[in-house]
């Protein structure tokens, strides 16, 4: 039995496919899975034990060998988990191609129209959609995987000296202006736990690109004893290693949080430009979300913007930092 899943990116969305990998070598353990995906995100699955071929593109050159490796072989399932032309540049006239509702349509009336969906469906549902259109049953529960190196894990935990720490993970970075929280907010909030009696912690702050370090240096300014930088210091693995030990993680709307749902982590997630309806909630976990829901026109996008569409960026900036602060209280006293 030889099965093909075909989902490029971004490490959230291939992190919220992983399920699937469960559910099918559940039903067929002896089957080979090979999963294409893009190069920039290889490693949020190249350690996954699951997987036993990673077809890993760059470019459209890439993408055309890989296509003629596809075209010499024979796979009993394809599942396509991306839905772009891509895909279906890679699976012509190919048979037992089984994909899923990316609800187009309705997130253009959403977005455009505020038209609300009738029903809110998880990515991870979503995904599944495709394995039941094979008649293949899936299950109401899930759990996101994370294949993390041992020797890397151990190495970080000595290193920051994680097992004797008690602390919280920030993750103030987004792909998108309108995903972010202000970064403002994010020091203020880290001076009141550092100053707090009851929630005392230290801070990791954790992110990767040139703008997340800059705003990791802006937050961890005030009190670098307690609240430690480390954008652009770790790769992913390390960085899971960090994710996985903390007491809460507290995150925008981005690929790491669904990295902190593969260790069942307690998460606080801030939603600005974006919604519920999009599916991406941290559903398999222990989670609240932060988000202003009065406000007309949420979701302005379902991917996020570099700018606010109406200049008061009000999704964010009426989140204030009492609030998240309540929010950690809370969750780290329950």
């Amino acid at each position: 039995m030889k099965i093909l899943i075909l989902r490029f990116s971004s490490m959230g969305d291939i992190l919220l496919a992983t399920p699937v990998l469960d559910v099918l070598k559940k039903e067929f353990p002896d089957s080979q899975i090979d999963w294409v995906i893009s190069k920039k995100y290889s490693d949020a699955l190249n350690t996954n034990p699951l997987v036993n071929r990673l077809m890993v593109f760059k470019d459209r050159a890439g993408l055309k060998k890989i296509r003629k490796d596809i075209s010499r072989t024979h796979y009993d399932f394809i599942f396509d988990l991306h839905k772009n032309s891509k895909t279906r540049y890679l699976t012509r006239f190919k048979k037992n191609v089984f994909s899923y509702n990316k609800r187009v349509i309705e997130r253009f009336l959403l977005v455009c129209f505020k038209r609300g969906y009738k029903e809110i469906i998880p990515a991870t549902r979503m995904y599944f959609a495709a394995l039941e259109k094979a008649g293949i049953k899936t299950p109401a529960k899930w759990k996101l995987k994370f294949g993390i190196d041992k020797e890397t894990e151990l190495e970080t935990v000595r290193r920051f000296d994680l097992h004797n720490t008690n602390y919280i993970a920030l993750i103030p970075g987004a792909s998108y202006y309108t995903k972010m929280w202000p970064k403002e907010y994010f020091r203020e909030l880290v001076r009141k736990i550092t100053l707090s009696k009851t929630v005392r912690r230290k801070i990791f702050i954790l992110g990767k690109g040139s703008e997340e370090e800059m705003i990791g240096e802006y937050i961890s300014d005030e009190n670098r004893s307690e609240c430690e930088d480390l954008t652009g210091k770790l790769d992913l693995q390390q960085t899971a290693a960090v994710l996985k030990f903390a007491d809460l993680v507290v995150t925008n709307d981005n690929g790491p949080m669904h990295l902190a749902e593969c260790f069942d982590k307690k998460i606080l997630a801030i939603f600005g430009s974006t919604t519920e309806e999009f599916g991406f909630f941290p559903y398999s976990v222990n989670y609240q979300v932060l988000q202003t829901d009065h406000l007309k026109c949420r979701p302005c996008t379902h991917f996020g913007r570099k700018k606010c569409p109406k200049k008061h960026f009000r999704c964010m900036m009426e989140i204030s930092p009492d609030n998240v602060y309540e929010k950690i209280c809370g969750m780290l006293n329950a």
